[in-house]
């Protein structure tokens, strides 16, 4: 899976010797989170004091009520200089999302790794979109591409009649989407598979929706990538040939006989690509009623069609 938020012209900021370091003895959670903050804010990060929280939170394991309101807790020694590690690996550039082991999508926290994309805000899209055109009695969908599988489980959690089944093609990335729907309790409406989408399994005619957030970033895109995305999110979830456009046309071939007739195609794509995938779409002569629709930047950003 891509996202055009992995576009920007920013780097990571240079985290010089002369940063103050946390002492490594015991201090107390409220004097640790204002020195945390200090440094990560230093570094150039953004919303230091809550990245302080969050990691002193995914440590302790407690939740933020706990760390606002017991804030003279005191932190051992042995705490102080793991959160510490953690703190450095943020300074470094890693992505929160990959230090605390999980990431929210549609109000629920899904599990990710260095294996899979982090989930993105505007991917939510996707979702929303499949729960507004198609009516909640019992249907079958497949998310090709699933990454954590937060677009498949998701869907399934909201409506409890569907069935589905995830693709993805590395075997840790399809891994970590079925113990996702595991601890979300999906498990008994999802199958997770491990498939190349170009040779995914699926049956002819027998999906009412096929949605997928494919790589889709070009290589000539790749200097503009954020160092945090490029330097730690899976390039084989990041980057697609043919300028960005083949894994689209991948996914627009496999969905053409595996969807019933009036089935829906729900794909993501960069904000430059609109107009190139409704083409491929159109010359495909399998779909109409082709429309795309805009992101909260108001982006476009996914494009959708339904099979003649």
């Amino acid at each position: 899976m891509a996202h055009h938020t992995a576009l920007s012209l920013t780097s990571s900021p240079d985290v010089t010797a002369t940063t103050p370091r946390i002492c490594q003895s015991a201090v107390s959670l409220q004097q640790y989170l204002v020195e945390a903050a200090t440094r990560l804010r230093q570094a150039g990060i953004d919303s230091p004091r809550l990245c302080a929280q969050l990691l002193l939170c995914h440590l302790l394991k407690i939740d933020r009520l706990r760390c606002t309101l017991e804030t003279e807790m005191e932190l051992t020694s042995a705490q102080v200089k793991a959160v510490n590690l953690l703190v450095n690996r943020k300074i470094k550039g890693e992505p929160l999302a990959y230090l605390i082991g999980h990431k929210e999508f549609f109000s629920r926290n899904f599990s990710v790794t260095p294996d899979t994309l982090i989930p993105r805000p505007d991917t939510e899209l996707l979702v929303a979109t499949a729960l507004e055109l198609l009516p909640a009695s019992p249907l079958t969908f497949a998310d090709v591409g699933a990454g954590s599988g937060c677009i498949g489980i998701t869907i399934a959690l909201e409506r409890t009649s569907w069935h589905g089944v995830l693709f993805d093609l590395n075997p840790r990335t399809i891994a970590v989407a079925q113990a996702n729907a595991h601890r979300l309790k999906a498990t008994s409406r999802l199958t997770c598979v491990q498939a190349d989408m170009r040779l995914a399994p699926l049956q002819a005619c027998a999906y009412d929706l096929v949605v997928s957030n494919p790589p889709y970033i070009a290589e000539c895109e790749r200097s503009q990538i954020m160092d945090e995305v490029l330097h730690f999110e899976p390039h084989m979830a990041l980057f697609s040939s043919e300028n960005g456009i083949a894994c689209l046309k991948i996914v627009v071939a496999l969905a053409a006989p595996a969807l019933k007739t009036g089935g829906l195609l729900l794909l993501e794509h960069g904000a430059n690509q609109g107009a190139k995938v409704r083409r491929l779409l159109d010359e495909s002569f399998v779909f109409g009623g082709i429309c795309t629709r805009k992101d909260l930047a108001g982006l476009e950003r996914c494009t959708l069609a339904w099979k003649h």
